[in-house]
């Protein structure tokens, strides 16, 4: 009752209707395999497929590993119609943005297109004009669902990448109240793109949500403020799929162990694509969260 309280979205829809991985009181174990269990490293391990010992740091290089989007971005079929939107501002070197040639929303940055609406042009205005507070690094999550809202409307991309980050940036200082505030705003920030999904032509009936985590979190009385290799626990995450070719399995039950690597593999895999086979260093798919007649 306490979850579904404070992400109601996630429990009463997504349990239902689509599949949960991580509930290790279950035996559903879901892992990073980075062995970092921070930010850039987990953020190219799901994105890339596996796990690149060289990056050891949150630093503003751009990634020289190719990422699925950027992948998928090359084909024809998904050609300009690509996007992330991101509250932080080390996604667009994550994602390398400068190569892949897609949008990429990072931090504080104004909105990566143009032309812009007066709803986008207004948002440029508020991330200019609003104080960063504790984190010159990362926007509020609010500004990053409208900006990408926006985005959807207007571009109706085939493929788009959403990054919240207000949970962590709060944990992290140690405001557990607002932690849970934000937590179950994003819940609702889901809830809303998928009826809004739901209710385009374009996507409705055709779409799936692949959600997750870039790492995890301490469970102590101290550690749940942080992660990294000193903190026990943090390499444990969880991942959830919502969309018609994932069967309604719920939450799962003394299922294999899933990695942070098979995502990438999986976002193509639902797109009908076989990275694995382009990208040999990358995990295959989870293919319980696509139907085999698929």
């Amino acid at each position: 009752a306490r979850r579904e309280a404070l992400m109601p979205f996630f429990w009463q829809v997504i349990a239902r209707q689509g599949q949960l991985f991580g509930n290790q009181l279950k035996g559903s174990v879901a892992q990073v395999t980075n062995g970092k269990m921070f930010s850039y490293p987990g953020y190219n391990e799901l994105l890339t497929g596996w796990s690149d010992p060289t990056i050891r740091s949150n630093a503003k290089i751009p990634n020289r590993n190719v990422t699925v989007l950027e992948w998928l971005h090359r084909k024809p079929a998904f050609a300009g119609r690509v996007a992330v939107y991101s509250g932080w501002n080390v996604m667009p070197f994550i994602v390398n943005g400068a190569r892949a040639g897609f949008p990429v929303m990072g931090g504080w940055e104004p909105l990566p297109v143009k032309p812009r609406n007066a709803r986008e042009e207004l948002l440029n205005d508020l991330i200019a004009e609003t104080t960063p507070v504790t984190n010159a690094a990362e926007v509020f999550d609010s500004f990053v669902f409208h900006a990408g809202v926006e985005h959807l409307r207007n571009a109706r991309p085939r493929v788009m990448m959403w990054s919240f980050l207000e949970p962590d940036q709060w944990g992290h200082q140690g405001r557990y109240d607002w932690l849970l505030d934000s937590t179950h705003r994003v819940d609702d920030y889901v809830r809303r793109l998928w009826e809004l999904t739901q209710s385009m032509p374009e996507y409705a009936g055709k779409t799936s949500f692949v959600i997750t985590t870039d790492h995890g979190r301490g469970s102590s009385p101290v550690e749940w403020k942080s992660h990294g290799v000193t903190i026990n626990g943090a390499e444990n995450i969880w991942m959830a799929f919502l969309g018609p070719d994932t069967p309604a399995l719920g939450e799962r039950a003394d299922s294999a162990t899933v990695t942070q690597s098979q995502i990438a593999g999986t976002i193509a895999a639902l797109l009908g694509e076989d990275y694995s086979a382009a990208a040999p260093r990358a995990a295959p798919p989870i293919t319980e969260v696509r139907s085999s007649r698929n």
